[in-house]
């Protein structure tokens, strides 16, 4: 059984503008919302030892097995879908799907989290922490849509 969180926005901007947008993410800790969060899950990964809070980037086009920040690309299918695995010490395995579809004169961007708990632990660590986990990818889901548009406003 997989928990499953979905979040989604529609951004003004050509799909290409927000592929780019998602692929460009690796070592920006803008995406990160609330920063503060992610500091201290990065914390406490580290100290259970795990990668800890990393911003990291290949610096180029994503591809399979680089890694992205506390994530490892597993996916790639440009221009309308990424999928990385945290690579964090969790009791189960987590995802996230980026998706990018062009909707009407917009493009839709969504956030798809899933997360396979590991036993009875795996379990209690999606219920204590679903709350946390809604609100910021919620918020991670609106930041990016931001910083797409923030480079759609930049001067060329």
């Amino acid at each position: 059984m997989a928990y499953v969180d979905r979040h989604a926005v529609l951004v003004d901007a050509a799909p290409d503008r927000v592929w780019a947008g998602v692929t460009s993410l690796g070592g920006d800790p803008r995406f990160y919302a609330p920063r503060a969060l992610w500091l201290v899950r990065g914390l406490a990964d580290g100290l259970l030892g795990g990668p800890g809070w990393r911003i990291t980037g290949p610096g180029r086009p994503l591809e399979e097995g680089d890694a992205m920040d506390f994530w490892e690309v597993v996916e790639v299918h440009p221009p309308t879908r990424l999928r990385v695995r945290a690579v964090t010490r969790l009791p189960g395995t987590a995802h996230l799907d980026v998706g990018v579809h062009a909707r009407g004169a917009g493009t839709e961007l969504s956030l798809r989290t899933t997360f396979e708990p590991a036993g009875p632990a795996g379990h209690a660590y999606w219920w204590a922490t679903v709350g946390a986990h809604t609100a910021t990818f919620a918020l991670m889901t609106r930041r990016l849509r931001a910083l797409v548009l923030e480079a759609e406003a930049a001067p060329a």
